[in-house]
């Protein structure tokens, strides 16, 4: 089944991107969007979708944590070259593998399109992404064609909700932050 470009499927979570191919026996290394590779152990199934559009539905057969990857084994990918195939696809889950939230956690996800404004009441703009860096993850918060990425901390978050973010940011962190 070939599908538009960029589109998110219905009912599905992006959690991962195939890293490469591990090994000579089809199994592939994901690189885990959320930081928690373990979760992985709790999708018996996946999702990828290839960058032309293409989505393929796989069981896992295997997997084991590699650090800030899962090393997976996909039902019917049995050799390497197929594995080289799916590089680059997303990695998306059905909803219901997520697991249950205390009442105090969300998932990012779920506030995505937030408006964030600071404690005066300021808007800085609306959550589009989260981005994985090597010192954490970042809010990409966008108003108009002004982009700037905020650290997700917790002495900078101040409520999050899923229409409004409240955030406590020191001063000039939006000025030093500000994507060129």
């Amino acid at each position: 089944m070939v599908g538009a470009k960029n589109v998110e499927p219905t009912g599905l979570i992006h959690v991962g991107t195939v890293a490469k191919p591990h090994g000579i026996r089809g199994e592939v290394k994901i690189f885990c969007l959320s930081g928690q590779p373990e979760n992985f152990r709790d999708y018996p199934a996946l999702v990828l979708i290839a960058e032309d559009g293409e989505r393929c539905d796989y069981t896992v057969s295997s997997l084991r944590v590699q650090g800030k990857f899962v090393v997976v084994a996909l039902a019917g990918v049995i050799d390497r070259n197929r594995a080289e195939e799916l590089y680059g696809s997303q990695v998306w889950v059905d909803q219901e593998y997520l697991a249950p939230l205390a009442d105090d956690e969300f998932y990012w996800h779920d506030v995505m399109g937030a408006e964030v404004v600071d404690v005066q009441g300021n808007v800085i703009g609306n959550l589009i992404s989260l981005m994985t860096t090597g010192g954490g993850e970042l809010l990409v918060v966008r108003k108009d064609s002004d982009e700037v990425l905020i650290p997700s901390r917790p002495e900078f978050l101040v409520e999050i909700g899923a229409d409004r973010i409240i955030v406590d940011l020191p001063p000039g962190l939006l000025d030093i932050n500000r994507a060129k």
